[in-house]
């Protein structure tokens, strides 16, 4: 499997592509990478392309997927609640909205597209608002003047 995790300057995402087979050991190391430059740049808004990707997970990998995403971000001093993240597909678009489902029972933040545009617009709806109520510490604390 190949892959490339960056930052996009210009519209504040972390953005990755991906193609090729993927198992669970390499889905935690690209979301290792996410979660890193995620803190780095200071990003809550996450796209993931899947397009070109053949997904070897099972149903139990996908719904144990929630906890080791979490135990990821947690490791780098960060809450994955509060990011927002985007995935565009093409092929096993059941399977990935099952994923999806949960992620968002769970509590995170995860929305299914078959369109990179319309990923793109429901990552950044809302985004100012959201990246200045988000709580800035990984504990859950923010400045009363930040709560509504």
């Amino acid at each position: 499997m190949s892959h490339t995790v960056i930052y996009n300057s210009e519209l504040h995402i972390v953005e990755s592509k991906l193609q090729g087979d993927m198992t669970l050991g390499e889905a935690q190391e690209i979301i290792s990478k996410i979660a890193q430059l995620a803190k780095e740049k200071d990003c809550r808004l996450i796209l993931s392309d899947f397009r070109e990707v053949s997904r070897k997970l099972s149903i139990l990998e996908i719904y144990e997927l929630p906890d080791r995403i979490k135990t990821i971000f947690t490791s780098f001093g960060i809450n994955v609640l509060h990011y927002k993240r985007a995935n565009v597909v093409t092929k096993d678009l059941d399977g990935y909205i099952f994923h999806e489902n949960v992620m968002v029972n769970r509590g995170q933040k995860e929305k299914v597209f078959t369109d990179i545009d319309q990923a793109k617009k429901w990552l950044m709806e809302n985004s100012a608002a959201q990246q200045s109520r988000l709580c800035p510490r990984s504990d859950g604390y923010y400045p009363k003047e930040k709560r509504s």
